[in-house]
């Protein structure tokens, strides 16, 4: 597609904890319970205001235990991808591991929505040639985890091609606002970024996390920037329709 930006949303959910929470304190855990509630809401709110269609990757213990919040991400007209089952990081498990945390995930998410998840990213964006193969294997049609080029290319793996969708750690907010930051500083960087790629004619992948971008003043933040997008006429595209542009070429 020529310019245009795709809200990636990951909703870890205690799963993105270490062990998914266990020994943390209750403190920690409630943050990431608030991603699934209140900072969750906020993100829709804001999607909803510009008429931008997400994408929203979700681990599936999270989609299993939290339907609620799968429910109003689909209720918002969004799409769901795979994000791990347990959340482990597939480049730190052998390949049986792998294979069984991309089937378990597959019915999980299945079974929350109604279909079977057509993307994949993976935790922490540390996959190995050995995922790509799996995911090849098991039907999906992308990956986004990988920073290759800032344009989407096609894979060839061991089972077959993929497309790749790609990332960059400096359009994600984790690499920002993951301790107390102000937001600001992010927002100048993607919109100098979000310029070159108008100049460019290309599309841009922005990375939010509920739980850290879900903060009142952060998402006031990022409201005003998806307004000054709508203003200059900017398209959003969920990372299936950007899919489907790849293979009408």
């Amino acid at each position: 597609m020529s310019f245009g930006v795709t809200i990636s949303v990951d909703v870890d959910g205690e799963a993105g904890l270490p062990c998914g929470g266990a020994g943390e304190s209750l403190t920690t855990r409630s943050e990431r319970r608030y991603g699934l509630g209140r900072g969750l809401e906020r993100i829709l709110d804001a999607l909803r205001e510009v008429g931008a269609e997400g994408t929203f990757y979700v681990p599936g213990v999270v989609a299993a235990g939290h339907p609620g919040a799968v429910s109003a991400i689909l209720a918002a007209g969004h799409e769901i991808g795979h994000h791990g089952h347990e959340h482990l990081h597939p480049d730190a498990i052998d390949a049986a591991r792998q294979r069984a945390e991309l089937e378990r995930g597959i019915e999980a998410l299945s079974e929350a929505t109604g279909r079977a998840p057509a993307g994949y990213r993976a935790p922490g964006w540390a996959l190995s040639d050995t995922t790509l193969a799996l995911l090849a294997e098991l039907a999906f049609d992308w990956d986004s985890s990988l920073m290759q080029d800032d344009r989407p290319y096609r894979l060839e793996t061991a089972s077959g091609p993929l497309w790749e969708l790609p990332v960059q750690w400096t359009l994600d907010d984790a690499a920002w606002l993951a301790h107390p930051s102000d937001p600001e500083g992010m927002l100048a960087v993607w919109a100098a970024e979000l310029a070159c790629a108008r100049r460019e004619e290309r599309p841009v992948t922005l990375t939010l996390h509920s739980e850290i971008s879900g903060l009142g003043h952060r998402i006031d933040a990022i409201r005003r920037l998806l307004g000054e997008l709508v203003d200059g006429g900017t398209g959003f595209a969920s990372h299936g329709m950007l899919f489907a542009e790849q293979l009408a070429r």
